[in-house]
């Protein structure tokens, strides 16, 4: 007998077999669109995948090609500098064998060799200086000295050091301020005279003839300082301009050939305006001359208020001045000069004096520290060297007992370490040896008071400052064979302390009264005693010593 029960309906059973089919196709169409999803995220990913493959590659290509392209640029760069070291150092020894044997000195006179030396030496050392300049860069090691730079000041010390250059060249040289301007900036005044004297000695070397001109505008609205140099030289296209600010490179390869150099100044240049938050600006035309400017914003403004008058901008400075030569501020104001040099206390003394400011006396640091804190002085002019206690320690005293006004140093010492040393003891400003007239008598106006009602001296004052001067020059002459027969003594003796003492009293003033060959002779004289290169040093000495001896032998020559 059949049970009832145990029999299934045929609609319940495909009812199951529907269901079963169902979940079985949903499971699929599950596992459809995982693989579907996965092999679309698989395509992306090879995509993705490729596309980063490609670009890596593309990348390590361009890195490739740079890499080849530096290595090029600096094979080439190496080459160019085995040709512009040599050549100077070539005609250094060249000449300075020439003034060791005076049987072949006849053609060429001393003063004409020793100027080549010099001239080639110069040139090395800024092929050295642009080198050193790019090492610190590239390894970060360069730090900036941001202080308040006097704009006038600033153009001054340029125009002084490039415009006879360009003038010995034929060219017109002028600097154009596009009044107002601010007498004085934050930054750091070495690298912005460094970029703006490369500018300049860019113009004078491709400017064949014509005009170098340095342009300063101020926008107020902008807070934007232009300092731009124009001149009317070769120019460039467009494709010159594009290479110029790649290091070891130049406009093109007949630049380097007919103009020399390294082809890393304007790298240097731009790489130090970065550092700054400034920019370069390049405008040129081949044929039409070019126009570099240097873009600086003055994020917390002038420094000071702004200048609108020519003549009160050019105070304290020699710019902007058709007489420039016989200039001399009027002033006023008490002067402290800490000098142990009997030419140089007269000469010194003579120029204070001429502006009007009264003018105190030392010859020793102790006495000067004593006097400084004693009196009530605008300004002391500290002499670095001196007897009793030198300088520098007098600076300190002074700083550490209180002393507020001014104090500028006076050295033949005047390397940047130098310089670097005298503002940590506490000096404001330095004046070096030989002593420039016009860039003593910016400084004095920049630290003491203008004379009410007057703007400069009469030119007779300038006249006297002449005859003071040539006074000390016959006095320095007449002296001049005890100073050869003490230089042969301590020479023979090796007594290098006193020798190099008795150098730098010379190298500190010689170029003041109108020797200046002296003073270029005798720095380096100086510094090979320093290092205690004493073989070199004798050779120094006796180059001194020959200078020294044609001057005796003919006053005029």
């Amino acid at each position: 007998m059949i049970n009832d029960a145990a029999v299934v309906p045929y609609e319940s059973l495909l009812a199951q077999e529907r269901a079963a089919r169902q979940a079985a196709e949903a499971a699929l169409e599950a596992t459809r669109r995982e693989l579907f999803d996965t092999n679309v995220e698989l395509q992306t990913l090879i995509v993705g995948l490729d596309e980063a493959v490609a670009k890596r590659t593309a990348e390590m290509l361009a890195a490739r090609d740079r890499a080849i392209a530096a290595d090029s640029a600096k094979s080439a760069f190496l080459a160019n500098m085995s040709h512009e070291i040599r050549t100077p150092l070539t005609s250094i020894i060249g000449f300075a064998e020439l003034m060791l044997d005076q049987r072949r000195l006849t053609s060429i006179g001393r003063g004409e060799a020793l100027s080549t030396i010099l001239r080639n030496a110069r040139h090395l050392l800024e092929l050295i200086s642009d080198i050193l300049d790019l090492s610190k860069i590239e390894a970060d090691g360069l730090e900036l000295d941001v202080q308040d730079v006097d704009l006038p000041g600033l153009l001054a010390e340029i125009e002084s050091m490039l415009g006879p250059r360009a003038r010995e060249k034929g060219l017109q040289f002028d600097v154009c301020p596009q009044l107002p301007l601010p007498r004085s900036i934050r930054g750091d005044k070495v690298r912005l005279k460094q970029i703006i004297v490369n500018f300049c000695s860019n113009s004078i070397k491709f400017t064949e003839s014509g005009t170098v001109q340095i342009e300063v505008i101020h926008d107020r609205a902008t807070r934007r300082l232009e300092i731009a140099v124009v001149d009317t030289g070769i120019g460039m296209t467009e494709g010159q301009i594009a290479r110029l600010f790649q290091p070891f490179t130049q406009a093109d390869v007949s630049t380097t050939r007919r103009f020399g150099g390294t082809g890393l100044g304007l790298y240097i240049s731009r790489q130090l305006a970065e550092l700054m938050g400034a920019t370069i600006e390049v405008r040129s035309a081949a044929g039409q001359g070019s126009r570099f400017a240097l873009c600086l914003t003055l994020d917390d403004g002038p420094t000071g208020p702004l200048v609108h008058e020519a003549v009160e901008f050019s105070r304290g400075t020699e710019l902007f001045r058709p007489d420039d030569q016989d200039w001399v501020p009027a002033l006023r104001g008490r002067v402290l000069l800490a000098e142990d040099g009997p030419h140089n206390q007269r000469l010194i003394g003579a120029l204070i004096e001429a502006t009007g400011a009264e003018l105190t006396l030392v010859d020793n640091g102790e006495s000067a520290f004593q006097e400084a804190l004693g009196g009530e002085f605008d300004l002391v002019l500290m002499d670095i060297q001196m007897p009793v206690m030198d300088g520098l320690t007098a600076i300190r005293l002074l700083r550490e007992a209180g002393y507020a006004s001014p104090v500028v140093a006076l050295t033949a010492n005047v390397m940047r370490s130098d310089i670097e040393s005298y503002r940590q003891a506490g000096c404001n400003d330095a004046l070096g040896k030989p002593i420039d007239r016009r860039r003593m008598y910016g400084v004095l106006a920049r630290h003491l008071a203008a004379a009410v009602g007057e703007v400069e001296q009469p030119l007779q004052v300038g006249d006297k400052i002449d005859a003071v001067v040539s006074r000390l020059a016959g006095e320095f002459r007449d002296e001049l064979p005890q100073r050869i027969a003490t230089l042969e003594l301590l020479l023979a003796r090796r007594e290098w302390p006193r020798l190099r003492s008795e150098v730098h009293a010379i190298k500190g003033v010689a170029g003041s009264i109108g020797y200046p060959q002296l003073t270029r002779l005798a720095q380096p004289a100086e510094l090979a005693i320093i290092d205690q290169r004493y073989e070199e040093a004798e050779l120094q000495c006796a180059l001194l010593l020959d200078a020294a001896r044609a001057i005796v032998e003919c006053p005029s020559c």
